[in-house]
């Protein structure tokens, strides 16, 4: 009998509620795939750096745009 240890996917719902039916405590046993997590990450970032730069650019400081480092 073999028993599964862990479980690497990235974080689609069915994915894990496929998982969640067929695995047993497969709660305890879901790893996010660390590319999908990082995607995740940066483009939330990358969101909320739109915004303040829109929010800036609206009150008339434009010192952010071209910058590469913050």
């Amino acid at each position: 009998m073999r028993l599964i240890k862990a479980i690497v996917m990235d974080m689609w719902a069915p994915f894990i509620a496929t998982s969640m039916v067929f695995v047993p405590d497969a709660e305890d046993k879901i790893v996010s795939d660390r590319f999908y997590v990082m995607q995740q990450v940066t483009g939330a970032v990358d969101k909320v750096r739109h915004q303040e730069d829109k929010t800036l650019m609206a009150e008339g400081d434009d010192g952010v745009k071209g910058a590469t480092h913050f």
